[in-house]
This record gives C-alpha cells, sequence and structure tokens, in this order.
C-alpha cells in the first residue's frame, strides 16, 4: 500500500499537470508559465521546477500521460476484435479519431509555440513513441499470440509511424487511413501466421 506521502505527492504532480495541460490547450506551448501552473495548484514555482526540471520536462509530463489515456482507448479498439487485421484497422480509426478531437493534440499543432510543442510528434518525439510502442506491442501479443513476436513487433511500429504522421499532417479521414493500412498490412500478418501455425 501506497504511504500518505506518496499517495500526495502523485495527487499534486496530477494537479500541477492537470493545470500545465489547460495551460497549453488554451494558450499553446507559449502560453505554459512555471509561475501560471504554481499559482493554480497553489504551490511555490520552485516546487514545479523542482517536479519537472524545465518547461520542456512539464510539455514531456503533460504528453506522457496524455498518451497512457490515449492508450487505454486505442487499446480498448484493439481489445474489441478477435482478428488482428480487424484490431489494427480498428485501433487506427480510433487513434487518429481521438487525435482529431484531442485538445491538446490540437493545441501541440496549432496554438503559438507550437512549432516547438509539435516536436514531441515529430524530431524530439521518441518519448511518445517508444511509450506508444511498448503499450500496443504488449498489447497485440497478449490478445494475439498466434502473431510471432517479431512480425507484431514490426506491424505496431509501422502502424504507429502511419498514425503519427497523420496526427501531424492530416489526410484521407481516419476510416480510410485504417482501411488502407489494414489492406497493405493484411498479406504481412497473413502469411507471418501461416508460416508459424
Amino acid at each position: 500500500m501506497d504511504s500518505f506521502a506518496d499517495r500526495t505527492k502523485r495527487r499534486l504532480r496530477d494537479e500541477l499537470l492537470d493545470a500545465a495541460q489547460d495551460a497549453i490547450e488554451t494558450g499553446g506551448y507559449d502560453g505554459l508559465r512555471m509561475a501560471e501552473v504554481a499559482r493554480r495548484t497553489g504551490v511555490s514555482r520552485q516546487t514545479v521546477y523542482n517536479e519537472f526540471g524545465d518547461k520542456w520536462g512539464v510539455l514531456e509530463a503533460v504528453a506522457a500521460r496524455e498518451t497512457e489515456r490515449f492508450l487505454l482507448d486505442v487499446n480498448g479498439a484493439l481489445a474489441e476484435q478477435t482478428d488482428p487485421i480487424d484490431g489494427l484497422r480498428a485501433a487506427v480509426e480510433r487513434a487518429l479519431t481521438l487525435a482529431g478531437e484531442n485538445p491538446l493534440v490540437k493545441a501541440a499543432l496549432g496554438q503559438p509555440g507550437s512549432d516547438q510543442a509539435s516536436q514531441l510528434l515529430t524530431t524530439r518525439g521518441q518519448q511518445v513513441l517508444e511509450l506508444a510502442h511498448l503499450r500496443l506491442d504488449a498489447h497485440v501479443r497478449e490478445h494475439w499470440p498466434e502473431v510471432p513476436a517479431e512480425d507484431a513487433t514490426s506491424c505496431v511500429d509501422v502502424a504507429l509511424r502511419v498514425v503519427i504522421s497523420h496526427i501531424v499532417t492530416p489526410g484521407p479521414p481516419p476510416a480510410v487511413v485504417a482501411a488502407q493500412l489494414a489492406r497493405v498490412l493484411s498479406p504481412f500478418l497473413a502469411e507471418s501466421r501461416r508460416l508459424h501455425v
């Protein structure tokens, strides 16, 4: 069981992240101010710096938390399907739909400072990519053990990169992108499963 101090620290971190996320959604990365996050949560600015290091650390922490939330929903779409291709299609469609509606994603790509915030999905996106890859790969391996691990990892990697690309530069509707990706990866997964049965 967590100690009172651990629970209190976790609550404070969540409150700091809530305040930071609200600031980003309202004013973009440029609107994120350590002093304002501190004021909204009733702590000193130094407390915010101690928890996250700097403004970029706050942004990364907000992005990591939102990615975890996002992946719960995407994994739900995967879990609703018994077939890996159907699961891939459902997960990609859900991911792109969620991203298109997400205020944090919209702020990261379209608010003041979005050139910096969007780096979490592009040039400095390793943290988000690794977290998403880890969670999705584990889910795929658990739910579809007939897909060889290496092939599951390859499919997750390709799907993630396509999804991130479409989040950053939207293209066709989510259902169309999902169907395209499923059509492209379907022969690969079918052959992989056939060879390993």
